[in-house]
């Protein structure tokens, strides 16, 4: 997946993760919605099964959902925690769909 590799690469220059919250829910957003278009894109090539693609859309909803409450929440603390199930969440949907792909040649 695109994303899996630019965040490879981004590794592999020491470019590290943001550490500061505002910046982590940045990063995870982008996550999320490079996931959603990778995902849109197996689908057209045919590498994913429409029932795949529909479980991470809708998944992804719900994910950007808890983003943005993750920005408006008032606690630190609460956010935080938040934010560390979105970022779960987010590594787990990128295995769903890397483990669902269809190896094409």
């Amino acid at each position: 997946m695109p994303l899996l590799l630019l965040l490879s690469a981004c590794a592999s220059l020491g470019l590290e993760a943001p550490r500061d919250l505002p910046d982590r829910i940045a990063y995870t957003t982008a996550g999320a919605d490079a996931l959603v278009v990778s995902t849109t894109n197996a689908l057209a090539a045919h590498s994913i099964s429409s029932a795949d693609a529909q479980f991470v859309s809708t998944t992804g909803r719900q994910l950007s959902a808890l983003l943005a409450a993750i920005e408006s929440d008032p606690d630190p603390k609460s956010a935080e925690g938040r934010l560390k199930l979105a970022e779960s969440i987010l590594k787990q949907l990128q295995a769903y769909i890397a483990s669902h792909q269809k190896v094409t040649s």
